[in-house]
């Protein structure tokens, strides 16, 4: 993962208002508010309290963005719907492993629909047409997987399967769902979406 795989995310947010260039940033033809939320990325684990999954998790992301223009936090599960963090981040990242009760479900999606962005990283947030599926016939084998933000820019590898793959519920109103992981395998199992 780099900073290039999370493109909304600015390489600097330490321009000032009283910058000849406005309070917009342009880049890759993309204008973007400096003005808006602050330079926060949140860590939620869930219930589970365990220091060290958080820091795992905040050890990667510092490998791919700037740390001295981002601030990263845990969301403890008690801050969820008590603390305004809503107007003051821009991404969250959701690494729980249990399913998300409605209430943060709505906390979250609220928090979208204000601007901000979620990473799911094995997490049973869903939402947008999509659910997750166990496949035992999966978990823990080697499986050669394929990203691709394009068709022409596709890396592939081997990866061991978790046995949870991202499906696509039968509803009416499908929303936009862009796999853009997968495994090469006759199904094609979604790993990665971006809805």
């Amino acid at each position: 993962a780099s900073a290039e795989n999370i493109p909304d995310l600015l390489d600097d947010c330490s321009s000032s208002l009283d910058d000849d260039s406005g309070a917009y940033l342009t880049r890759d033809s993309k204008r973007i508010n400096l003005i808006g939320k602050p330079p926060n990325i949140l860590i939620y684990v869930g219930s589970d309290h365990d220091q060290v999954k958080f820091e795992e998790i905040k050890s990667v992301v510092m490998e791919c963005v700037d740390v001295d223009a981002y601030a990263i936090y845990q969301l403890l599960e008690k801050q969820v719907l008590t603390v305004p963090w809503i107007d003051n981040a821009l991404l969250l990242i959701i690494a729980a492993p249990e399913p998300i009760s409605d209430a943060f479900s709505k906390q979250f999606q609220i928090f979208m629909s204000k601007g901000g962005k979620i990473l799911g990283l094995a997490a049973a947030f869903i939402f947008g047409g999509i659910r997750i599926k166990s496949k035992n016939e999966l978990m823990n084998t080697v499986q050669a997987f394929v990203f691709s933000k394009s068709k022409n820019n596709e890396v592939k590898l081997n990866v061991l399967a978790s046995g949870k793959v991202f499906e696509r519920e039968i509803t009416e109103d499908l929303g936009p769902v862009k796999p853009l992981g997968y495994l090469d395998n006759t199904d094609k199992d979604m790993m990665i979406v971006h809805l």
